[in-house]
């Protein structure tokens, strides 16, 4: 084993979708999220990868959570893309409110930390790997199994995991 010491935290920021029973492949980010770099991965990677699964019926709504989601130009760059999208997003930062969160993530990490990552690279073709392993039906039975939506709306907005 060769063990490698930083001054700062390494990471992997990654971005990924489900639409309708597919999984929309994983986006790496290098460096920090903001939102310049953002709307280039929306126009060049993401909203492709959408449209390429979507085909003709692009009547989508397009979840998405964090701050640097927020830039002007991406807010504008979303409308025109997603006109049905409305212009309130989700919850920021709010965990379990979607089968991203209250599954994939959890999922993922599971599988992909069952043994430690070797370094970066590794943990990158660890999750690219999982994403094109991932049967089909999992993200069907997430979707059809989603009801923290409804715990969430029972405790008005507060913390609902005691519920689940």
């Amino acid at each position: 084993m060769y063990e490698a010491h930083t001054q700062n935290q390494q990471k992997v920021n990654v971005r990924a979708g489900i639409l309708n029973e597919a999984i929309i492949r994983p986006f790496f980010i290098e460096g920090n999220l903001k939102a310049d770099n953002y709307l280039i991965m929306l126009q060049n990677e993401i909203v492709p990868a959408i449209r390429n699964i979507a085909r003709q019926n692009f009547n989508i709504w397009f979840q998405q959570d964090g701050t640097s989601h927020y830039g002007l130009r991406v807010r504008q760059y979303l409308n025109e893309v997603f006109p049905y999208r409305g212009k309130e997003e989700g919850p920021v930062r709010s965990p379990d409110l979607n089968p991203l969160d209250y599954f994939l993530r959890r999922y993922l990490k599971g599988k992909i930390y069952n043994i430690k990552p070797r370094n970066l690279n590794d943990l990158r073709q660890r999750i690219i790997n999982e994403f094109r392993i991932m049967p089909r039906e999992f993200c069907r039975n997430v979707i059809l199994s989603f009801y923290n939506l409804a715990h969430c709306q029972t405790a008005e907005g507060r913390q609902f995991e005691y519920l689940l």
